[in-house]
């Protein structure tokens, strides 16, 4: 083998070194990016909670299976968020937290929307507001979390997708990380190959 060659295989090996470190690199600011939105997401968990608990005795016998559901629903977005970052967003764990998010806000408008029919003139009581007031809140921060996250994974694609990169990752099984996006609950964008989704 001769010198040109020799350089031309170590300048290759280089090359694709540096794209792997890249990759793995890029993929591990978009895993961390997801940590402060699951924190988000756990105290909405516990919001809907407390909620769906204080609201009880103003509901009526009808009323009642909306905070039993969204007890249900918190509690299993939790389990989805915890699923989601214990396998580092591998296959549709992420997919799973999206459904999750989705019902657990739809049934958490629903009691909000029982609770302010309820209310008198003189407002609900101190404790559910507060817990609304929470809720607002946490909805804005975990909007702006899902724009982090998804800004570092647009990143991360980005880099994944063009070539020869797209080589290595296929090489080492980099896999392309899902997108959210929702308002109020959180959901999964599709994947399109052009242009990357959010």
């Amino acid at each position: 083998m001769d010198i040109a060659t020799l350089v031309i295989l170590a300048v290759l090996a280089f090359w694709m070194l540096g794209a792997y470190k890249r990759l793995k690199r890029l993929r591990a600011k978009t895993h961390h990016s997801y940590g402060p939105l699951a924190s988000h997401l756990r105290q909405r968990h516990a919001v809907a909670l407390a909620l769906a608990q204080a609201a009880r005795p103003l509901l009526s016998g009808d009323q009642q299976p909306v905070a039993a559901q969204l007890i249900d629903a918190a509690r299993q977005a939790g389990r989805a968020t915890d699923e989601a970052q214990a396998r580092s967003m591998r296959g549709n764990a992420l997919k799973v937290v999206g459904a999750a998010e989705e019902s657990l806000g739809t049934l958490l408008d629903l009691l909000v929307g029982e609770l302010q029919d309820l209310t008198s003139g003189l407002g609900p009581e101190p404790a559910i507001t507060e817990l609304l007031r929470q809720r607002d809140a946490l909805q804005e921060q975990i909007h702006i979390c899902r724009l982090v996250y998804n800004r570092e994974a647009e990143r991360y694609n980005h880099a994944l997708h063009v070539f020869p990169t797209t080589l290595v990752g296929l090489a080492w099984g980099f896999k392309t990380a899902p997108l959210l996006s929702g308002q109020a609950a959180l959901r999964l964008k599709g994947q399109p190959s052009s242009p990357m989704p959010l």
